[in-house]
This record gives C-alpha cells, structure tokens and sequence, in this order.
C-alpha cells in the first residue's frame, strides 16, 4: 500500500498559532473528520446555496461597481503609489527575516533554527538579510541568500515550506525588480546600470502575487481540507459558533472555501484590490482575535497591502479588463 509521507500530515498553519503542541499531535492522527460531512444535511445545503448565491452576487456587484466612472478614477488615483508599492513589500520582507532570527525560528514559531541543518549560520544570515533589505543595499545578494535558505528548509522539512512560498516569491521579486524607490541601491546606482538591471523588472510583482496566492491556497487545502480536525478544535474552543451559529464542522468548510476563494482570486488576478480589502480585513480581524504573534503575519499583510496600491500587473486578469472596452460598456450604466 502506498504511505502518504509524515511531512504531507505536518499541518499547522495558522492553528499552530493558538492550539497547544498536545491537540496538534492528537488532530494530525485523526484523519477521521471529513470536511464535507458538513453537507449531509438538508439545512446545511440550503445554507451552502444560498452563501454560494450571496458571495456570486457580491463579486458581479464588485464587478459592476469596477466599471464606473467614480471608481475608475479612484483606481486611476492608486495607481500613483505603484512606485512605492514594492518598497512597502521589501520593508516588511526584510523586517519578517529580523523578527525569525530574534525568535529563533525560520518564517513562523513552528520551525526553529535548531531543527535545521548550520542553524547558527541560517540565523546570522537572516540578521544580514534582514538589514540588508531594509536598508535596500545590495538586495539582490541578499535576496538570493533567502532563496538558498528557502530551499534547504523545502529540502529538510518537505512540502511544508509551500506555506511560506510568499518568501520565495518575495526574494524573486526583489532580484527582479533590485531599484527600488527607497533603498541605498536607488540611490547610488547609474542610469545605464540599473536600466541593465531592471530589464525584467516587470515580472516582479506578478511572480510575488503567484507564490503569494500558492501560500494562502496551500495552507488552507493542506489544513482544512486534509486535517480538518485542527480547524475544528480551533472553532470549538473559541466558541466561533456564538459569533457564527451554525455547525461547527460547516464553519470549517466555510473558512475553507473563503480562503481557497481568496487565495484563486489573487492566483488569477482579478479585483485584486476588493479582494485584498477583504484578506486585510479578515486578517486583522482573525489577529485580534485569536491573539496571535504578529510577525509571522508581517509579510502577508505588506502583500496584501502592496497588492492593493499596486496598478494590475501584466499577468493579471484586471489588467486585461482595464483594457476591454466591450466589458466597460457592458458593466457601465446607460444614461
């Protein structure tokens, strides 16, 4: 019989982040709970459809509402901070790689440096890298360090680092795009240099969107769906169904389909800026929350936020419909 490896049952995710190390152990043997038993009622399927209904209506109105002239302009207005966009996303990268060194753990609590292979040295490399970043001196060397390290933890540790894929992209990004608005780099750098260097600058943005919505849609397939049980101890002993009433087990599939929701939208670049409202929104909601460390989250949030002040990029769907004008003149109201 073919064995799934240990590493593909090691699903923490945010749950790490508020369940105690006993629970975890305990959910990641019990494989018994089944997501979609959520759907064996009646009742349960009525709520599902008529969410399901809800959220599509939502998403055509966000849609409609993309194509009117007052939102055009205001979208037109928040393209001006595109410029500064990646630095706010490089800022938080390189202060994510401080906050790992000073915790002792390599992108979130629940993988310390004592686990892997010259821990010592991966932990003065992030003190580096992390400077380094901030400052906007040298990023690219210090972005291909990242990588490096990335992908020994993706050796040692398995499929688990796709959780933190927005790190890979955030390192790729940077070397694509090393000239940033405020960084020493920008500054110091000739003109026919860092035309040299910015030659793909332009693949920057969607690479960091791509692994940043692979992180999001991994975490929420690998723990929701396959160990579902840690996200069901995590709505029964915060009692979310006093703030949700419905079953348990169909908040989890909602939290689930939300996520994958959100994580599909960002993949294919559409309403970027509704949708990363909504992931700022939920995140720090879910933060105050559950009262979590914030660091491992810092990364996330400048995504989100760099997303948002970003114009579309060239692999985007948004793109694409900012230059349609069939759809405006279909989404637009006729006088």
């Amino acid at each position: 019989m073919l064995q799934i490896p240990k590493i593909f049952l090691d699903n923490f995710a945010h749950e790490v982040y508020v369940l105690d190390a006993h629970t975890i152990d305990r959910d990641e043997h019990n494989h018994h709970v089944n997501i979609w038993h959520a759907l064996n009622s009646t009742h349960n399927w009525v709520l599902f459809s008529s969410f399901a209904v809800l959220i599509a209506a939502l998403f055509a109105y966000a849609l409609y509402l993309r194509f009117q002239p007052v939102f055009q302009n205001i979208g037109k207005r928040i393209d001006k901070t595109t410029t500064i966009a990646p630095d706010v996303i490089r800022l938080a990268f390189g202060a994510s790689l401080l906050f790992s060194a000073s915790h002792d753990a390599l992108f979130g609590p629940e993988l310390p440096l004592h686990g892997l292979f010259a821990d010592k040295l991966i932990k003065v490399c992030l003190w580096v890298c992390g400077t380094g970043l901030i400052v906007g001196l040298w990023s690219r060397v210090w972005s291909w360090i990242v990588i490096a390290i990335w992908t020994l933890a993706l050796l040692l540790k398995g499929p688990y680092l796709l959780t933190y894929s927005n790190y890979l992209g955030e390192a790729i990004a940077v070397i694509l795009l090393p000239i940033q608005k405020m960084s020493v780099d920008g500054q110091m750098i000739g003109k026919a240099k860092a035309a040299k260097l910015m030659k793909h600058a332009w693949l920057s943005m969607p690479i960091a969107r791509l692994l940043f919505a692979l992180s999001l849609a991994y975490t929420a397939i690998s723990v929701k769906f396959m160990d579902t049980s840690l996200t069901l101890d995590v709505v029964n002993h915060y009692h979310l169904t006093r703030f949700f009433p419905f079953d348990p087990l169909f908040v989890v599939l909602g939290a689930a389909l939300i996520e994958v929701t959100v994580a599909l939208l960002y993949l294919s670049g559409i309403l970027l800026r509704f949708t990363s409202v909504i992931f700022l929104v939920v995140m720090s909601l879910s933060l105050m929350f559950f009262k979590e460390s914030v660091w491992p989250h810092y990364l996330l949030i400048a995504l989100g936020i760099g997303l948002f002040l970003h114009k579309p990029d060239d692999w985007s769907v948004d793109a694409y419909l900012g230059k349609s004008k069939k759809l405006a003149k279909l989404f637009r109201k006729t006088k």
